[in-house]
């Protein structure tokens, strides 16, 4: 690790980024550093105070970088970030069960543009932590961030699988098909979508783009039934997600409609007094007030007379 740093310290001295005395102060704080982890049992604290030195390393290197003008890329430029990427590697292999040190890589990824360390280190980090939620809904994001829609819902069929009462990925799992039903409407809108082999027209859709969102909604309404809170998360989600798609939509489709009214039914269903089960009669207060607040303020977006 301390022979690797040579180039890199070349290139700082070459660009008079640091002198030569800065530059033996960082190999001696570095050097200590590295021998504080080689300590048996490793200490988790020593990752960290690592970790604070070298980010804080890296912006006054930057600052001092952008004041020298220098614009091209050089060595310096990426070893610092490639450093601390080595070391929360470290410390997560260390520290597999500490989510503390994930979420902090994870941070460290977005702060620092490292798109695809990002991918890697949610990958690994859902490796030992299956059932954090939050986890896989930053690698849904990221896949979508990226434009691929069939990984974003692979993450989100498999979260479901660990997490299968998380209001939030069916949530976001439903937001997810909405948009993708809008993308679809509107490919097929365009006509570039099933074109007739020889006659270049557009060939009759098959189904409905809305039939996968209502599946979804229903099994995500059902799974969650029991649980008041969860299902009055989701539910609230899915009056967005519904609402989203009526504004872009434009005009009301047959697919669209159903939609409306399976959550529009269920708002209705899952009113305590009105649902069905000892956890909707034991409801807590703050769930109750919601779920009704939620189907009334519904019920007047779509216009109902009393």
């Amino acid at each position: 690790v301390m022979q690797d740093m040579v180039p890199e310290l070349d290139d700082l001295r070459r660009k008079r980024i640091f002198g030569d005395n800065e530059l033996r102060q960082i190999v001696k704080r570095r050097r200590d550093f590295e021998y504080g982890l080689q300590k048996a049992p490793p200490k988790q604290q020593d990752y960290l105070s690592y970790i604070r030195y070298e980010v804080a390393l890296e912006c006054l290197r930057h600052c001092r970088s952008k004041a020298l003008h220098w614009r091209r890329r050089t060595i310096s430029d990426f070893a610092g970030v490639r450093r601390l990427h080595g070391i929360f590697d470290r410390g997560t292999k260390k520290f597999k069960g500490d989510l503390r040190m994930w979420y902090q890589h994870v941070d460290f990824c977005l702060r620092s543009g490292s798109t695809k360390a990002l991918s890697r280190v949610l990958t690994r980090a859902l490796k030992f932590h299956p059932r954090e939620v939050h986890l896989w809904l930053l690698a849904a994001d990221r896949e979508l961030k990226c434009g691929h829609i069939k990984a974003a819902r692979a993450l989100l069929v498999r979260g479901l699988r660990f997490a299968p009462t998380s209001s939030k990925l069916w949530g976001e799992f439903l937001r997810l098909e909405v948009r993708v039903a809008l993308r679809l409407r509107a490919t097929r809108a365009s006509g570039e979508e099933g074109l007739v082999p020889g006659e270049g027209k557009p060939a009759e859709p098959t189904a409905s783009p809305w039939a996968p969102v209502r599946l979804l909604f229903r099994r995500g309404a059902g799974r969650l039934a029991p649980s008041p809170r969860a299902a009055a998360t989701f539910l609230e989600q899915a009056v967005e997600c519904l609402r989203e798609a009526q504004e872009n939509a434009g005009e009301v489709e047959d697919g669209l409609g159903d939609f409306a009214g399976e959550v529009r039914a269920a708002l209705g269903e899952h009113r305590p007094g009105v649902a069905q089960g000892s956890a909707w009669d034991e409801a807590p207060e703050d769930v109750a007030l919601s779920m009704w607040r939620l189907w009334w303020a519904h019920e007047r977006h779509c216009g109902s007379a009393w």
